[in-house]
């Protein structure tokens, strides 16, 4: 049992496999970034953040040779995908750039991935006796949240290109504009990114729903609230 052949009985053999590939990719490409950089270096920021992410994520399962997992693992596979777009992708390999709508891509994928997990923790209070809301009062709830998120993002670009994006943070990042796009202006921009932020988290709550149905049809409960809930426990 190791870092890179992860072994728990809550672990299907798919998601095992899909967490060792993960985690060799990125820690491959969070080093290799973090030294090499691209043409100007302005990239290694993104390869020390690849490589903080996982230590994050991973820290538990690694010390403890997975005897204690605190991140359910339908959580951590989020959450390594969304370093993978993120980081790898999007900044350290400049496809928001590169590709037209890339960043429409990931303002979708990014609320929908929350909505998801949010819909995991909304349902294990649920379930655990916690809270009290049906099954639409809960996406409706997430969704709501995750409007709330990417209009704070979105703030946060508006900052940084602003006031951020010339001065010494500028410099690390390559003084690379968040706001706009290849085909859009900011303010065109910063509205359609507000509008997918609300379809992805729309996507991401019916996919948290169609799973508890799914989970109720079959005479059972969706089993990640049970993780979920042994959290708080370790």
């Amino acid at each position: 049992m190791s870092f890179f052949n992860p072994d728990n009985e809550d672990i299907s053999p798919l998601q095992r496999n899909l967490l060792r590939i993960l985690r060799i990719f990125l820690i491959i490409s969070g080093i290799y970034i973090t030294i090499f950089g691209g043409a100007n270096g302005a990239e290694r920021i993104f390869g020390i953040l690849i490589l903080v992410a996982l230590a994050i994520i991973n820290a538990p399962a690694f010390i403890t040779r997975n005897r204690i997992r605190v991140i359910p693992v339908e959580i951590e596979l989020i959450l390594l995908t969304m370093v993978l777009f993120e980081l790898v992708w999007g900044d350290a390999l400049g496809l928001y750039v590169k590709l037209p709508y890339y960043d429409n891509f990931m303002h979708f994928m990014l609320p929908l991935y929350m909505g998801l997990i949010g819909m995991m923790v909304v349902y294990t209070m649920y379930f655990y006796g916690r809270l009290k809301m049906s099954l639409a009062g809960m996406a409706i709830v997430i969704v709501v949240v995750t409007i709330g998120l990417g209009g704070i993002l979105e703030m946060g670009e508006y900052t940084y290109d602003k006031y951020l994006s010339q001065g010494p943070l500028g410099d690390i990042t390559g003084n690379t504009q968040m706001q706009g796009s290849p085909t859009q202006n900011a303010h065109e921009d910063t509205m359609n990114d507000l509008f997918t932020d609300t379809a992805g988290g729309i996507v991401g709550a019916l996919i948290g729903v169609l799973l508890i149905r799914r989970a109720e049809k079959k005479g059972s409960h969706w089993k990640v609230a049970d993780k979920i809930e042994k959290m708080g426990d370790e």
